[in-house]
């Protein structure tokens, strides 16, 4: 095919085909999985770890010699930090094993891990192995986080990026509220066991579907070169107009293997380097986790009755509003939307300061739904999309491998030290950050909009 019939056909060929739209979905069941898992005990939790009681007909599990609760009352912090301890270890590795054997090869390994992880929990009979399991859930979290949003951005069309994109952060939103809909069912004495087991079906879904999933044509690109023209081919409905760029990146990243010490000390990366570990750093910073987790206790208070409804509605609000901000990526761009996503976050953060300290119950309801609904337009989806488009090509894996490690670990420490300084002055600090990634996104991040290779991205000639 010649560049002018390759120009003509990106022109006119339709940038949806069967087989992106199923590689696509595939790997947002990744991220699904990733938001189930991260709230599947909020619900039943006091009724698994006998501290609450709600008796239900017998099941298969009684039958079986399974108990109805696991007394782990004394090790809650345990189980809960198992699964970032995990996602923090697999985040650590994703990077390096998905740049060197393939990103098919990593999906099946999440599905298989989620699958191991998910079945020990649902049939565990002591507080070992649901550890144990939730440790084997958090490796594929966090492998999972670092590889899907990888590929999406490959195998994406270049007008569709945005979208797509989004849709991993679309999905960890749907898993939330997938598992909050099912505890409103099985949160009792012989059910919650399906819970924990519903996992094992999505991750067994899940490697179904990997199995028949082709590879990543853009990483197959430097070794196989027919292959991932057939694969593109088909993804992109004959359209391969984007192979001439991936011939410049192949020839200069020609037999490069790049460490892990060399991404993090040649100041050839240094850009990749920062923009992936501030880009997350900040994100946790601005205090999603913690508005959350007080705006659910400052719902309750109003709505006292409606504990499940409650979280439900932060979880549909975040889902709606991400994926209506999705359709407007691709035309606004990245950098417009994480500017105003974290202005707005942090005008609601100061909201809901004063409504704290002024015990206004109702300024901070409304403080809290603009803060979760601002975060979803920009600051909540786009860092997991921008740190593959700005980095180069050989070093994608290891750049997003260190943003999940920024993000585990910023996570981690949020949820640590938060309980101790909880209070309505922490959240005008929580502000000042918000203001402070703004103006480090309009100084350091550039616009990635319609731009498929670093050298575009970075003005670099």
């Amino acid at each position: 095919m010649s560049i002018t019939e390759a120009l003509l056909l990106e022109r006119t060929a339709s940038p949806w085909s069967p087989t992106l739209i199923f590689m696509i979905s595939t790997a947002c069941l990744s991220s699904l999985q990733f938001g189930y898992h991260m709230s599947e005990l909020n619900a039943p939790q006091e009724i698994m770890n006998c501290a609450r009681s709600v008796p239900a007909d017998g099941t298969w599990f009684e039958d079986h010699g399974l108990l109805t609760c696991i007394p782990f009352q004394e090790h809650v912090g345990a189980i809960t930090s198992s699964y970032p301890l995990g996602g923090l270890v697999g985040s650590l590795f994703a990077g390096y094993l998905s740049d060197r054997y393939g990103r098919k090869r990593l999906f099946l390994l999440v599905s298989i891990l989620y699958f191991v992880g998910s079945t020990l929990e649902g049939l565990a009979n002591s507080t070992l192995i649901l550890g144990l399991g939730r440790t084997i859930n958090g490796l594929g979290a966090g492998t999972g986080l670092v590889v899907s949003p990888m590929f999406i951005n490959e195998i994406s069309p270049l007008r569709l990026r945005g979208f797509l994109g989004s849709l991993n952060q679309v999905s960890v939103n749907l898993g939330i509220l997938f598992t909050q809909l099912l505890a409103t069912c099985w949160s009792n004495d012989s059910q919650w066991r399906l819970i924990l087991l519903m996992g094992s079906a999505m991750a067994l879904a899940s490697l179904v579907c990997s199995v028949f999933m082709y590879e990543s044509p853009r990483w197959l690109y430097s070794s196989n070169p027919t292959s991932a023209l057939k694969i593109l081919s088909i993804l992109r409905n004959g359209d391969v107009s984007v192979v001439e760029n991936w011939e410049n990146e192949a020839e200069e990243s020609q037999g490069a293997t790049v460490s892990l010490t060399d991404f993090e000390t040649n100041p050839k990366y240094s850009k990749s380097r920062n923009i992936s570990a501030l880009i997350m750093i900040g994100q946790q910073f601005c205090g999603i986790n913690s508005i959350i987790f007080y705006g659910v206790q400052v719902l309750v208070q109003v709505f006292p009755n409606s504990v499940i409804l409650v979280n439900c509605l932060i979880s549909v609000l975040n889902a709606t509003v991400t994926f209506i901000a999705s359709l407007f990526m691709d035309k606004y761009g990245r950098k417009p939307l994480l500017r105003l996503s974290s202005i707005a976050m942090g005008i609601s953060s100061l909201g809901l300061a004063v409504g704290i300290l002024n015990h206004l119950p109702m300024l901070s309801v409304a403080s809290v739904l603009g803060y979760v609904g601002f975060f979803a337009i920009g600051v909540g989806p786009i860092p997991f999309l921008l740190i593959s488009e700005v980095s180069q090509a050989e070093c994608k894996g290891l750049a997003q491998s260190q943003g999940m490690v920024f993000n585990w670990l910023s996570t981690f420490l949020i949820g640590a030290f938060f309980p101790l300084v909880n209070g309505g002055g922490v959240y005008i600090a929580f502000a000042l950050v918000c203001f402070a990634y703004c103006y480090w996104i309009t100084r350091s991040i550039p616009e990635t909009k319609g731009k498929d290779t670093y050298e575009e991205v970075w003005g670099i000639s």
